[in-house]
């Protein structure tokens, strides 16, 4: 795997990042991507095997979006993500916009931001963040993971603070079943800032509309 920092412009809003994140989802060989409107940035994991970081820019560049800089993130040795120190299983790279947004300011004295960040994809692992020096579980987090074995509340879009059981309500009792439509239920509002609300650093679309679709079946 590859992963690559892209400096993005033509953004302005959570809306505009979900755009970006959409348009490089329509690509094969893409492993992770975490889009920022406020920083104008993004963070793209892709298998080099499959494509190519030209191709992803090709792409955002046919869109009114503009990548006007990249560089590699991943050193030239093309050293895998590290798995998690305590389960062994794989991680993902968060970005600092995610990491930092997502720790209690309490705790950032434990934090070396210079450092490269991964979250642990463990369901059983009690182990949140972790990087080659420290390991964070749950307790520092302002937000749980929602996938993590024993969360009381499964938080699955948490820009506008919807759960698990609020998504089912809205297939079963009210008929929906569009991202779009579930969140007008619940909020005057919606938000779209996954990049910097989401644990993960992930849109939450995909997950509701499995959340959604399981319904259904059931």
């Amino acid at each position: 795997m590859k992963i690559i920092s892209l400096k993005i412009i033509g953004m302005s809003c959570g809306g505009c990042s979900a755009s970006v994140e959409r348009l490089v989802d329509e690509l094969e060989g893409i492993s992770e991507r975490n889009i920022d409107h406020q920083s104008d940035s993004g963070i793209i994991q892709f298998d080099e095997n499959i494509i190519n970081k030209e191709d992803i820019i090709k792409k955002i560049n046919e869109s009114h979006y503009k990548v006007e800089g990249f560089e590699d993130v991943v050193n030239e040795n093309k050293q895998e993500i590290p798995p998690c120190p305590v389960c062994h299983q794989s991680g993902n790279f968060v970005p600092n916009t995610v990491f930092k947004s997502n720790l209690r300011k309490e705790d950032y004295s434990k934090i070396n931001f210079e450092k490269k960040n991964y979250i642990c994809l463990n369901p059983n692992c009690s182990i949140a963040y972790y990087n080659d020096e420290i390991t964070l579980d749950q307790s520092v987090l302002k937000r749980e993971l929602w996938y993590k074995k024993g969360v009381k509340r499964k938080v699955i879009c948490y820009c506008n603070n919807i759960d698990e059981e609020q998504i089912k309500k809205a297939v079963v009792d009210h008929g929906l079943n569009v991202w779009e439509d579930i969140m007008s239920l619940y909020r005057n509002k919606i938000n779209e800032r996954c990049e910097i609300l989401n644990p993960t650093g992930n849109c939450c679309r995909d997950l509701v509309a499995e959340v959604v679709s399981k319904t259904k079946r059931s």
